[in-house]
């Protein structure tokens, strides 16, 4: 059996406040034109519903699920688990995903929207961790910078566990 330990960094409160300026940055950004909004399931369900009650030209929002984890280890390879089922076409897409890490997932699922005719793909997250991105491609919007850590918490897991902590921990591995 392995031992976790966990370590807060970003605490509910942060993200509360955090969702409330990105929500000015996507209103103010989207000023002029909706979007559907797109959120990556499961790992960006908390982030996704606290954020969509701000956004005010979202015409309507839908989920994909995609994959690229086993464990805490990249595959390098993605799988669409669910496809939106709204129509698309023309439209601008803000995708709403948990965290930004080797970009494999977020390449992956932009490639599958732009081959379904979307107008734009923008992205959302509400975590960045640029110093493991393998595919060029950042985040229009984004919560927080974080470094080279597994983190949980706030929709996030490791292997189904730890998605209902309330805010963000480093998973720390027990020997």
């Amino acid at each position: 059996m392995q031992i976790y330990d966990l370590e807060e960094i970003i605490s509910q409160e942060e993200i509360n406040k955090k969702i409330l300026f990105l929500s000015e940055q996507i209103n103010n950004f989207f000023r002029d034109s909706s979007f559907i909004a797109i959120g990556v399931l499961k790992g960006a369900f908390f982030f996704m519903a606290e954020l969509l009650p701000h956004l005010k030209n979202c015409e309507t929002f839908d989920f994909i699920q995609a994959k690229s984890y086993e464990g805490n280890k990249t595959t390098g390879k993605i799988r669409i688990l669910k496809e939106p089922s709204v129509l698309l076409k023309n439209k601008n897409v803000l995708v709403i995903e948990d965290i930004l890490d080797t970009g494999i997932t977020a390449t992956g699922i932009k490639e599958y929207l732009l081959q379904r005719d979307v107008k734009n793909v923008y992205f959302c997250t509400l975590l960045d961790k640029p110093s493991r991105r393998v595919r060029q491609i950042r985040p229009d919007f984004y919560g927080f910078e974080i470094g080279n850590y597994f983190v949980v918490g706030y929709g996030l897991d490791y292997e189904e566990k730890f998605r209902d902590k309330r805010g963000i921990y480093i998973l720390k591995f027990k020997s």
